[in-house]
């Protein structure tokens, strides 16, 4: 009997994200990675109670969003828009407008897609409030996501919200993802709710996965992935 858990769905999701996107590497170490170490020196940006995702989760995110190509991305958690940035570089690989749409109760940037060329029509709009603010925003218009970014606390009123804003092949993201940070609370949320019935949990990729691009970092990002988005192959 084979048996797949959220740790060796991590190797496997991990692995193909790798693989597929190998031609995106100059793409990700040319153009993604200034941009990250730009904002992250600038201390206009910076926010002393706050961090910016790390190395593997920006790479894990930029990948995720390249393969599943969203046109409407929502994020909980702005800061410097380095998260939002990998996704939207990501997405933009498919050569369609990418839509995105942040929250923060303090961002620091307005403009989190400043410094990338996007695909015409793309946009990026930051939320400066709270989750519930934007899902009620996108919910007044009956908008549907293709991928989620949570980089922060669900509150309770988000739930309802969410049952109308999730499909069943939206692609779910979860920052701080181990021990008892955020990222697990917020799963146990959804779950709670009946809202990932549809998913399967994926672990942040292991340490050994981003030496195959030469890269000495780790994740905290995990996935949530709907379920019919894995196939069997005979190949």
């Amino acid at each position: 009997m084979l048996r797949l858990n959220p740790s060796t769905l991590s190797q496997a999701f991990g692995q193909q994200l790798l693989d597929g996107g190998a031609h995106l590497k100059p793409v990700f170490e040319q153009t993604l990675l200034p941009l990250i170490s730009k904002r992250l020196l600038d201390p206009s940006l910076q926010r002393s109670n706050s961090g910016s995702i790390g190395l593997g989760s920006a790479l894990s995110l930029f990948l995720a969003a390249h393969r599943k190509a969203p046109k409407l991305v929502a994020e909980v958690g702005t800061y410097i828009g380095n998260s939002a940035a990998a996704l939207g570089c990501g997405a933009g690989m498919a050569q369609q407008p990418v839509q995105l749409i942040t929250c923060d109760l303090h961002p620091c940037t307005q403009q989190p897609f400043a410094g990338l060329t996007l695909p015409k029509g793309s946009k990026a709009q930051v939320v400066q409030g709270t989750s519930t603010k934007m899902f009620e925003f996108l919910a007044s218009k009956q908008a549907r996501l293709d991928m989620l970014h949570l980089d922060g606390r669900l509150m309770k009123e988000d739930l309802k919200l969410l049952s109308q804003l999730l499909k069943k092949d939206t692609l779910i993201a979860l920052d701080d993802c181990e021990g008892d940070e955020k990222g697990h609370m917020n799963l146990d949320l959804l779950r709670r709710a009946g809202l990932i019935q549809n998913h399967a949990f994926v672990e942040p990729f292991p340490r050994e996965l981003f030496r195959y691009w030469g890269l000495e970092t780790r994740s905290v990002t995990g996935f949530l992935l709907p379920q019919s988005e894995i196939i069997f192959s005979r190949q």
